[in-house]
């Protein structure tokens, strides 16, 4: 196995790759339940491969992923089905559009306009781990070389994906120490800089009738920001530099 120096994954292991020459690899396909006790308790039950594709082929959602800040919400994220699917899609159009030059800040816009929330915490690591894999491997693909850990790059790219797949019960807008769901509107600064604009996520709700809010809307770009949280306030900075998290 071919180590990729310093690239820490969710769980504290080290991602790995196997080739020299990079490609495309298949998104593979999960167990659609892992035991009758999680099914009773939480109702989880996993979405097969072949139905995230199809929902996903509709036309009105295949604009959506071919357009890099069209943002996507996945309310119980699971292990990632949903969202290293859209987020392949959104990346093999980031690879159609792109040069050497912009590919990372487009894919780093595409990976900022998926959100999910995942109750479980086992399932929260696998999908954060599944969204690595898929950019990894866009990544590496298209460059024919290692991702290294240490790049603005990378080291952005994790941050994005920690604050966008978060902990959380969709239903009482609170995570698992009480406090409230929190996301990041990545606000566009030009081309290549954006500010990030923390909100809670009951306040998407406050003035509607409590309507969960549909993965699959088509209507236009999602209305997903509401108020922004009084609490840090961030630096507008390079799309790539956002790991830094500077404050005003």
């Amino acid at each position: 196995m071919i180590k990729i120096d310093n690239i820490e994954l969710f769980d504290g292991h080290q991602y790995l790759a196997d080739k020299k020459n990079f490609k495309l690899e298949q998104l593979t396909e999960g167990e659609l339940m892992k035991s009758k006790n999680r099914v009773q308790k939480h109702g989880e039950v996993f979405t097969p491969k072949w139905m995230v594709q199809k929902m996903l082929a509709t036309p009105e959602i295949q604009e959506k992923l071919h357009d890099l800040h069209a943002t996507f919400l996945e309310p119980s994220a699971g292990e990632g089905a949903f969202l290293t699917e859209i987020l392949h899609q959104k990346l093999n159009y980031v690879d159609e559009i792109s040069k050497k030059k912009d590919w990372q800040v487009n894919a780093l816009w595409a990976l900022m306009s998926i959100y999910a929330i995942e109750y479980l915490e086992d399932n929260l690591t696998k999908a954060r781990q599944a969204m690595v894999d898929v950019l990894v491997n866009h990544y590496q693909n298209f460059f024919q070389k290692e991702l290294k850990g240490e790049t603005e790059f990378f080291r952005s790219a994790r941050l994005v994906i920690k604050l966008n797949i978060v902990q959380g019960d969709t239903l009482k807008y609170v995570n698992r120490l009480g406090y409230p769901i929190t996301f990041n509107e990545w606000k566009i600064i030009g081309d290549d800089e954006v500010l990030r604009l923390p909100f809670t996520y009951k306040s998407l709700f406050e003035n509607e009738d409590d309507e969960q809010l549909d993965i699959f809307s088509a209507s236009g770009q999602m209305n997903l920001f509401g108020e922004e949280s009084d609490s840090k306030k961030y630096k507008v900075v390079k799309v790539t530099k956002v790991y830094k998290e500077e404050l005003e």
